[in-house]
């Protein structure tokens, strides 16, 4: 009976699984879909269209088949850097996308002994969050014993209110450029905590409309 079972599961992830249709994700909720698409199995498109598409909107990432997309993004979907369909082959659209996308070493842990604090050979991954010119980022933070340390891409920590204000973080330009250990000097120690982000805010409204009044 057990065998029988295995069989039907079998015979229902192949009907699920195309052999000619299109990778659907979307990165907000998978950050495979930004990061690894690769890894992501393809489904039949409702149509029993082959046509894919991939698109970045707002940041994240977005693959599926292209008769979901409205005739207007359709029509313009033919910019490499925005949007592009495909149908040459299954799973056309599970490459990264924009194709030179910034890569980054990315990690966490504490200052002085963690892995991401003292080693930097550490491969650079693809930033989860798109944005044209991203930058890689460091940030020390002695807030907590033993401190934190993090490494990735400036835009996954700007979504998170951290590096917002110059100085509170490394920063640099280029794959994997974000490999300075823990104790270079390079790296500033971090004061950008959120109640610290909504102070600074808070002081630069006030200021405007004090200047207003005036």
């Amino acid at each position: 009976m057990k065998f029988f079972l295995l069989v039907i599961a079998a015979l229902g992830f192949l009907a699920y699984v195309s052999c000619d249709g299109c990778v659907q994700c979307h990165s907000k909720t998978d950050e495979r879909c930004a990061t690894d698409p690769l890894n992501i199995l393809t489904k039949d498109c409702a149509t029993n269209s082959s046509l894919c598409y991939t698109r970045v909107l707002n940041g994240y990432t977005i693959r599926g088949c292209a008769s979901d997309l409205d005739n207007s993004t359709l029509r313009s979907c033919n910019n490499e850097l925005e949007c592009l369909t495909c149908t040459f082959m299954e799973g056309c659209n599970r490459q990264i996308f924009p194709q030179y996308r910034p890569k980054c070493l990315q990690c966490s842990g504490n200052s002085t002994n963690s892995s991401c604090a003292i080693e930097n050979h550490a491969y650079s991954k693809v930033c989860p969050i798109y944005r044209l010119g991203d930058k890689c980022f460091i940030r020390n933070s002695q807030r907590v014993a033993n401190g934190s340390f993090q490494r990735g891409c400036l835009s996954t920590a700007q979504a998170n209110k951290q590096c917002i204000i110059d100085g509170n973080c490394y920063t640099c330009e280029g794959h994997g450029c974000n490999a300075l250990l823990a104790n270079d000097t390079l790296i500033p120690v971090a004061r950008d905590g959120a109640v610290t982000v909504i102070i600074s805010l808070t002081l630069v409204l006030a200021c405007a409309l004090i200047h207003l009044l005036l």
